[in-house]
């Protein structure tokens, strides 16, 4: 983290240690966190170390010093300290040339120490007294201040500069030099409609706007590159039968988005596309489009990308027309559930374009912004961080939901705060207590607050990288999925190893797909942690928890599961099955209470087994059979291969008969591409008499 002196020349260096190399060497505070900020006593508290830190540094950052992380204490004690602590830096020779780019140590004393104490991060000590100059910057603190009210165009600027790793008192003196002076620069705050104007009117007519300069070559830059991804598209697509694309043009008969898939994709999402997620949390830095990924989830619980992409921008518009070509494209099927990431524009295409959908947005995604949001409000608070996490996690019935959201509002006077009332507005479009009953499969664990595009493409392609980056990450995915689905269905004929001799356990085992079977494994352990009480022989019990096991899914103690006798139905009040479509440790607990030694018939979902794909598989390709061009043809090769090698691959004397028949039929085939045959029917009188 940087706050650079405005004395100090532009090659000064003044970072901390190398313990803060991952929050980033530039530190650029909110204007909630300089708006709060403080100096700093003794037992403070913060939800979080990363709160704590962003506190003292902004403090730091008022005060005129650098704060740097240092000590690591089993993970539970801190020390942030002034960047000049240490050891005072030796005298240099006058004679040097060359100059030394670091800052001068002095043995600052200036510190706090941050404990760990049940659950949150607190003040133990604090030192304010520093023994070297500091330089406050007034005119940088109003800087960051006026990100409140900047413009549009004034915070796009500042981001790509903030992005491209600028020091905060450089790009304070960008801004100087494009205004003449910091002074003449207009915050002020705007209403919606003239927020979305330029903001040259604040700017000499007599000199352009640097600002309007970089969008057009920023345009510019844009097209070509569009081009050199059609191009790509457009070899792919002839290297490969089953890979399409759909472009979107404007008036102009310019390209502005792209929406690209493959056949098998379609074909997943035939048999998968029950619910799908889509995610347009990443934004290419370079063009400033959203990337947008469509995601299913297979019968092994894994991640399926069935479509990507790259949209001219955020507007409802342009998400109406993603989902429209997603419904031409895959077959018109309906889903019946999709979870995306919070984004009002994207909520209103979906209720548009597929208003019959379930919609939900991603609870970790709303919470991170809200704590994002008003971070400052809830260090204020105390614990209300804590407890608002508990109750989202933790309810289990609506009215326990709200409940104890409105306990909680007036228990910590949060009432007024803005947005806290939207997220309750909001609430039944995100919090997991209203879709306890709605298809979501392990949602929260996919998820990992992030979203798909995490996993898929931010960890493999830069944001600044050109579009073709993105579509050899897209046949990366794609080559990765065909080996993990070959993976599986070598699994699919050995027997999974149990850890238990409860004959259950034997009998998922042989009903699920490998890696289902280990989540319902993994339900059957936790489901030994629980003891079983009578509320109500035969129709109501509890279950408590007596030892406790790593990643509940509820942070509770106890749970009732209702039972029907006469349908032989078991509901636990978790509701698990009716998200994920598995039972719960709790049934399963009161099936090993009463002596259920196999899962009941409908309770065994025909998605989370191996034959399900097939048969699924199988009614695609003889719906297929009935068009007439090539990517049907392709697809219907295509599984009927996948599901022979299935049956033959380990027998060792099947699979050698079976290629050497191929390349007998392939020879023949072969033969006759120059001897332009009548009919297809030549080709079926090859594979017959061979």
């Amino acid at each position: 983290m940087v706050n650079r002196n405005p004395s100090e020349s532009d090659s000064d260096s003044s970072s901390g240690s190398d313990s803060d190399s991952e929050l980033g060497k530039y530190f650029y505070p909110k204007f909630e966190e300089l708006e709060a900020a403080r100096k700093p006593e003794p037992g403070m508290k913060f939800q979080t170390l990363e709160d704590a830190n962003g506190f003292y540094s902004t403090y730091a950052l008022l005060t005129g010093f650098v704060a740097k992380r240092n000590s690591n204490y089993r993970r539970q004690k801190y020390h942030i300290e002034c960047n000049r602590s240490g050891k005072p830096t030796p005298a240099r020779n006058p004679n040097r040339k060359r100059k030394i780019n670091s800052f001068e140590r002095t043995n600052c004393q200036a510190k706090v120490i941050v404990k760990l104490t049940k659950g949150q991060w607190e003040f133990a000590t604090v030192r304010n007294e520093h023994n070297h100059p500091l330089s406050p910057n007034p005119s940088l603190a109003r800087f960051f201040l006026s990100q409140k009210h900047m413009s549009s165009e004034e915070k796009s600027f500042l981001k790509v500069l903030q992005q491209s790793k600028i020091p905060p008192n450089k790009i304070l003196r960008i801004f100087r030099r494009m205004r003449s002076s910091f002074g003449n620069i207009s915050f002020k705050k705007q209403d919606p409609v003239s927020s979305v104007r330029s903001s040259s009117e604040n700017i000499p007519s007599k000199k352009k706007d640097p600002i309007s300069l970089q969008c057009t070559e920023q345009r510019k830059t844009e097209n070509s590159d569009v081009e050199s991804a059609l191009k790509h598209l457009k070899e792919l697509e002839l290297r490969n039968p089953s890979f399409f694309y759909i472009k979107q043009t404007d008036e102009d008969n310019i390209v502005r988005s792209i929406f690209w898939t493959d056949a098998r994709s379609r074909m997943d999402y035939n048999i998968f596309g029950d619910f799908i997620s889509v995610d347009t949390t990443y934004t290419t830095n370079r063009h400033n489009l959203p990337v947008a990924t469509i995601t299913g989830i297979n019968n092994h619980g894994r991640t399926l990308l069935l479509g990507c992409a790259l949209l001219r921008d955020g507007r409802a518009e342009t998400f109406k027309w993603m989902f429209q070509t997603l419904l031409q494209v895959l077959g018109g099927k309906i889903p019946g559930s999709i979870i995306t990431n919070q984004d009002e524009p994207l909520g209103r295409a979906i209720a548009e374009v597929l208003p019959q959908v379930r919609l939900r947005f991603w609870k970790c995604d709303v919470m991170g912004k809200a704590h994002e949001r008003i971070a400052a409000f809830m260090a204020a608070r105390g614990n209300i961080k804590l407890e608002l996490d508990s109750l989202v996690d933790n309810s289990l019935t609506e009215m326990e939901f709200e409940e104890g959201w409105s306990s909680l509002i007036e228990r910590y006077d949060a009432s007024k705060n803005e947005y806290l009332q939207f997220m309750w507005r909001i609430r039944k479009i995100w919090a997991p207590v209203y879709f306890r009953q709605d298809f979501y499969p392990f949602a929260e664990s996919l998820g990992r607050g992030e979203g798909m595009n995490i996993v898929l493409f931010r960890n493999y392609v830069l944001p600044k990288d050109r579009i073709e980056k993105f579509i050899e990450r897209y046949e990366e995915i794609q080559k990765t999925t065909l080996k993990t689905d070959d993976e599986d269905r070598r699994q699919a004929g050995t027997v999974p190893s149990c850890f238990s001799l409860q004959p259950i356990e034997k009998h998922s085992s042989t009903i699920y797909t490998r890696q289902i079977f280990l989540k319902v494994q993994r339900e059957l352990l936790h489901s030994t942690a629980f003891d079983v009480h009578v509320v109500k022989k035969g129709s109501v019990y509890r279950l408590e928890r007596v030892f406790n096991y790593e990643n509940p899914e509820f942070d509770r103690n106890a749970f009732e599961v209702f039972v029907d006798p006469v349908s032989n139905t078991f509901i636990c009040q978790c509701a698990k099955f009716a998200r994920d479509r598995l039972l719960c440790c709790h049934i399963f607990r009161l099936f090993t209470q009463l002596g259920i030694n196999e899962i009941p018939g409908q309770y065994i979902v025909p998605r989370w087994t191996d034959k399900f794909k097939e048969e699924k598989a199988k009614q695609y390709t003889e719906k297929c059979l009935e068009k007439a061009d090539s990517t049907a043809r392709y697809e219907m090769l295509m599984s009927k291969m996948a599901d022979l090698s299935k049956k033959i691959c380990s027998d060792g004397t099947k699979c050698n008969a079976f290629m050497l028949e191929f390349d007998s039929i392939q020879e023949k085939l072969l033969a006759t591409d120059g001897e332009n045959p009548r009919d297809n029917d030549n080709c079926m009188e090859i594979i017959t008499t061979s």
